[in-house]
């Protein structure tokens, strides 16, 4: 089914998919494009982990979090994702494209579906959505990548040793990209649990910490922990 709804249109040109399909092809995107939109109430689930994935999915409206359970049963969380952004849109493609996670709804949410047949002729006739595609998928692997390194750290002072040392890039002095709030969320810890631990690490003279602005004194050490 075609829905050319306008405010569903916008939702879909501000997702990264989208936004760099020119203004002047956005007209006879909207007609080539198939969708349905799909609501959900909070704590609904979206995809289940395990299921096949034959759809395009854009949140348009609200946020869901992706969730990966191990083989005792524990679940790790793995991203939020927020309006305008895709999901599922790396495993569509793939030759074993089961879903590594489930995604429930945080919040009221709405998102829309596009069939995996549809994405494909979008992609054979926009090379703007090919590329985007392309780029947001290899961006994926690389987050995820991350994710599953800081999952296989098990101490706060292992994961913020790796962090910090990745985001330096070499350098002593830098800034952290996230807030602390963000980063406990990103290590699955607490923030009074974080902000403890990197204050030990400042006292033992590791690091230096102003707001953002982390100095790096012993490489070494921090190499160390993980």
């Amino acid at each position: 089914m075609n829905h050319n709804n306008s405010n569903h249109s916008h939702s879909i040109f501000q997702c990264p998919l989208c936004k760099s399909i020119p203004t002047d092809e956005r007209g006879d995107f909207l007609k080539d494009l198939r969708y349905t939109v799909k609501k959900y109430e909070k704590g609904e689930m979206l995809v289940a982990q395990g299921a096949v994935t034959e759809t395009l999915i854009i949140v348009i409206k609200g946020e869901f979090v992706t969730e990966m359970s191990d083989e005792k049963g524990d679940y790790i969380k793995i991203e939020e994702i927020k309006a305008p952004n895709p999901l599922a849109a790396g495993t569509l493609f793939a030759s074993d494209n089961i879903s590594p996670v489930a995604a429930y709804a945080v919040t009221e949410s709405m998102a829309v579906i596009i069939p995996k047949e549809n994405v494909y002729f979008l992609m054979s006739r926009y090379e703007e959505f090919m590329k985007a595609y392309l780029s947001y998928i290899s961006n994926k692997v690389a987050f995820l990548s991350e994710r599953l390194q800081l999952a296989s750290l098990r101490t706060i002072r292992a994961k913020l040793a790796y962090y910090m040392l990745r985001e330096s890039k070499g350098e002593q002095i830098f800034q952290l990209k996230t807030s602390k709030e963000g980063l406990s969320r990103l290590f699955g810890v607490s923030r009074p649990a974080l902000v403890n631990v990197m204050m030990q690490m400042a006292d033992e003279g590791l690091i230096n910490v102003d707001r953002r602005e982390i100095s790096i004194f012993d490489r070494a050490a921090l190499k160390r922990m993980f």
